[in-house]
């Protein structure tokens, strides 16, 4: 049996459900859309009244030219069809060759679709009889819900299906309807295609057989029930679902996107608010351990900072730079062979002062001015008066203060 759960009609207004690899049926529903406690994958078939199948034969082409023929023809017939991403209106199926032709059977779903039959936990619709074991290259009577479906099979495949009237139908009026469906059959797939009758159903008892068979002239039998394929393989079929359905399922998966990237965005943001607190944690672990260790060396440091302030004391007395020996000499070698006497040289902490006298004023300003070019004068700020000329002898006095 199908690994797929079945949901078919019943002679009467019930629905039958055959759980996967079932023999029989063991539950009813009153309606599809009472199913959705039933386990996935759900395969919902239709009786003629919601999904028309109609035979065709067209020229042999590949499956893409093919499905463009199937939609021309059933244009032509009036159908209306529908298509998008998530399935279509119509299916069809390759059933084999005639000669060059191609033998089609399309499922085709009713315009509007009832209400009560679009189930949004459907995995796929079909016709109910393209699921049922049929009698192979025979004509099919039976009941569905109250109306009277006449089919008719290929090799045991389901080729065409159509509603002729409401149960119960007058003799004569099966009888008409069954030739005019066998010669229609036989004009397309070929004289003698046809072998026989089947009734299907208690509906219709063995004298209502003999006396169809005595009117056509052919078998005609009986046949308690159709029972779902043994071995149905769906896996090469595109999607058939109503419009609705397809709509519901669309919203259904948007929002179970939406659901799942609105998850992963909270688990994003809850990672990132540990990861964050994680981080504080190990901050506040860090502050404490740099805290301790500031326990630990502080009053190392502030030795450390007593001694520093003791040698930065005492740098003015052990900087050779700042000897006033060093500092004399350094103006001596500024001086002149002649012209200049120094007078006076004093050093008082970070302070230098010298008077002198000059042979002019000229020379005396040249020799302070020449401090301020020499490396170790230059530490000073030289600040020197006018120099007073007395005679043939410039009188002058400098001041420089360490910066």
């Amino acid at each position: 049996m199908s690994a797929a759960t079945l949901l078919l009609p019943a002679s009467d207004n019930a629905w039958r459900v055959w759980k996967p690899r079932a023999r029989t049926s063991s539950e009813t529903v009153d309606a599809p859309v009472d199913a959705t406690h039933l386990a996935k994958p759900l395969l919902i078939g239709l009786p003629a009244a919601a999904c028309r199948t109609i035979g065709l034969l067209v020229p042999q082409a590949d499956d893409e030219v093919l499905e463009q023929l199937v939609v021309t023809n059933l244009e032509r017939r009036g159908l209306k069809l529908d298509h998008d991403t998530a399935g279509k209106s119509f299916r069809w199926h390759h059933l084999g060759h005639n000669g060059g032709q191609a033998i089609i059977s399309v499922d085709v779903l009713a315009e509007p679709f009832p209400e009560k039959l679009a189930a949004t936990n459907a995995q796929d619709y079909t016709a109910a009889l393209r699921l049922a074991e049929l009698p192979a290259d025979q004509i099919v009577i039976l009941e569905e819900q109250g109306d009277l479906v006449l089919a008719a099979s290929h090799r045991g495949k389901l080729y065409h299906s159509h509603i002729f009237a409401q149960a119960p139908a007058p003799d004569d009026a099966l009888a008409l309807e069954i030739m005019l469906a066998k010669l229609s059959v036989e004009a397309d797939l070929g004289e003698g295609c046809i072998t026989g009758i089947s009734l299907i159903g208690d509906a219709f008892d063995k004298p209502l057989a003999d006396r169809l068979a005595q009117a056509l002239g052919m078998t005609v039998r009986n046949v308690a029930t159709l029972a779902p394929k043994a071995e149905l393989d769906t896996h090469g079929w595109t999607k058939l679902l109503p419009a609705a359905v397809r709509s519901a399922q669309t919203a259904a998966a948007s929002r179970s996107k939406l659901i799942r990237w609105t998850m992963l965005g909270s688990g994003l943001v809850v990672s990132l608010i540990f990861l964050a607190y994680a981080y504080l944690v190990s901050l506040e672990r860090q502050a404490a351990d740099i805290e301790q260790q500031v326990r630990v060396i502080r009053e190392p440091a502030e030795a450390v900072r007593e001694i520093r302030g003791r040698w930065k004391s005492y740098a003015p007395a052990i900087d050779s730079r700042r000897f006033p020996m060093f500092l004399l000499a350094e103006v001596t070698r500024l001086m002149p062979t002649t012209g200049i006497v120094i007078r006076k040289f004093e050093v008082k902490g970070n302070e230098i002062e010298i008077r002198g006298e000059a042979r002019d004023a000229q020379l005396a300003f040249q020799f302070i001015e020449d401090f301020k070019k020499n490396k170790a004068l230059a530490a000073y700020t030289w600040t020197n008066p006018r120099p007073e000329v007395k005679g043939t002898t410039a009188t002058f006095r400098a001041q420089g203060k360490l910066q």
